[in-house]
């Protein structure tokens, strides 16, 4: 009787751990993208490869390209809607595809991709994808024109203060995974002339089209509403690099 009773509780514990990576797991999915999102049109031309998806205006002047990391473990495809919005107002924006989905381990690879040296370049992400994208800009001086954060905490392990570099970071109310306490703890990490800007009722997922990801607060903010603040202020210091 106990090794019945041993063998049903190993079965009901394994069968809950497994349950719960797959719910965890399906959280990380893109979830809800718009039809169009993908589809050329009269504004934006979309080019998928194993590495990247690009967004490109049909009509634009702009001098700048836009560098998107995805966040950790997240399905790159989540953050399209946002970047096709960008590319909607005239910036060309690549959505890099990292490979296991981890940013941590694949940052680099943009140097490949792209002529770094001799382009006008803003780079940026989500999460651990904001991360990798200030530590790109860390371990490269003065190759990027501009960097932008979303729902991070970081820079936290080195420091971008003595640069001066247009920076704008934009953070959740109630983000479960990068607290407005630790954005605000680490702030003097970032560029002087950096700009901080809260995403009032906004969370961490909310940032792309995901589920409620584990310990991310709840948002008092819909999808779309989060998706419109950022787009217009990452619209807004897009516009003011290109004019400066």
């Amino acid at each position: 009787m106990k090794i019945k009773k041993r063998n049903i509780f190993r079965i009901v514990w394994f069968s809950l751990v497994t349950l719960f990576f797959i719910w965890n797991w399906t959280t990380y999915q893109s979830r809800n993208i718009p039809e169009t999102t993908f589809t050329d049109d009269g504004k934006v031309t979309v080019v998928k490869s194993n590495e990247k998806i690009t967004f490109e205006p049909i009509n634009s002047n702009s001098r700048h390209e836009i560098i998107f990391f995805q966040g950790g473990l997240t399905d790159p495809k989540a953050y399209a809607p946002l970047c096709r919005k960008i590319a909607e107002n005239g910036f060309t924006c690549h959505l890099i595809k990292m490979n296991w989905r981890m940013p941590l381990w694949d940052y680099k690879k943009i140097e490949s991709l792209f002529d770094l040296k001799n382009g006008n370049y803003i780079i940026g992400g989500h999460s651990q994808g904001a991360k990798m994208a200030s530590q790109f800009v860390f371990e490269n001086p003065n190759l990027m024109k501009g960097l932008f954060l979303l729902g991070t905490s970081h820079p936290r392990d080195f420091d971008l203060s003595n640069r001066i570099l247009p920076t704008i970071k934009l953070y959740g109310e109630f983000d479960g995974l990068a607290s407005v306490s630790e954005v605000m703890e680490n702030k003097d990490k970032l560029p002087k002339n950096a700009f901080l800007i809260a995403i009032k009722g906004g969370n961490h997922s909310q940032f792309g089209y995901l589920g409620k990801l584990l310990t991310d607060d709840k948002a008092e903010i819909d999808l779309e509403a989060q998706q419109r603040l950022t787009l217009e202020a990452l619209n807004d210091f897009f516009k003011k690099i290109e004019t400066d």
